[in-house]
């Protein structure tokens, strides 16, 4: 049977992306059941919960100009959880996923792509609102592609709704906000960033870089001050 793919747009992840904003997961079904639908609306109900409960002022990681609240690291928990979860109900049921990282993991992984974006920022690199505003309305059109099956365009929808339905926005002001705004102008940072590595060829590659940000965390990551308690207040 052939795959398929279907295609999550990076606010499902919302600090994943590196050079891409949107992530496949391949199934080799000719049907999706309701179970996906069904761990989308589950992991959407959880952060809705969260969101409601937890303080803004209630930060895993601070110091000078990084923060990462602990409302930010239980929405990208939430949803690295729900894509393991797709990846094991999507694919063939023999290619069980890995278990889903630590909570340090999965700081360490936010605080890289912090480290990324002020890196890039260090290193003289720029990021123009219109570039911005470009690649937002690129991934906003990519919700009405011809070139997706129905079913995947129902997964997309569904994603994409629950995600702008807890924000209490409505469609037209979710894609203007100032939090979709940072999310793909940091991704853009890092994007160029890794560009700019490949061209005075301090990499090669993606592993490479995946490298570089490792590097770049064992440096620096002793400047910040990790609080693991606060994830359990």
């Amino acid at each position: 049977m052939a795959n398929k793919k279907i295609m999550i747009i990076t606010f499902i992840v919302l600090f994943i992306a590196i050079s891409s904003s949107l992530y496949a997961l391949a199934t080799k079904k000719d049907s999706v059941s309701d179970e996906p639908n069904k761990l989308i609306e589950n992991a959407f109900s959880e952060l809705k919960g969260q969101t409601n409960s937890i303080s803004k002022d209630n930060y895993v990681v601070t110091a000078g100009d990084i923060q990462i609240s602990k409302a930010e690291f239980q929405f990208y928990k939430v949803n690295i959880k729900l894509i393991y979860q797709l990846n094991e109900t999507l694919d063939n049921p023999s290619n069980k996923t890995n278990s889903i990282p630590s909570d340090q993991e999965l700081i360490d992984e936010m605080l890289k792509k912090r480290l990324s974006v002020k890196q890039a920022k260090n290193s003289g690199i720029t990021v123009g609102k219109d570039e911005v505003e470009k690649v937002i309305n690129r991934e906003k059109n990519m919700l009405h592609r011809d070139d997706l099956d129905e079913q995947n365009q129902a997964l997309i929808k569904e994603i994409m709704n629950q995600r702008i339905n807890i924000t209490g926005l409505s469609e037209e002001d979710f894609w203007k906000s100032d939090l979709v705004f940072k999310e793909y102008e940091n991704v853009l940072y890092i994007d160029k960033l890794y560009n700019k590595l490949i061209t005075e060829k301090e990499i090669s590659d993606i592993h490479d870089f995946e490298k570089f940000q490792n590097h770049l965390l064992e440096q620096y990551k002793n400047d910040y001050g990790i609080n693991l308690d606060n994830l359990n207040g």
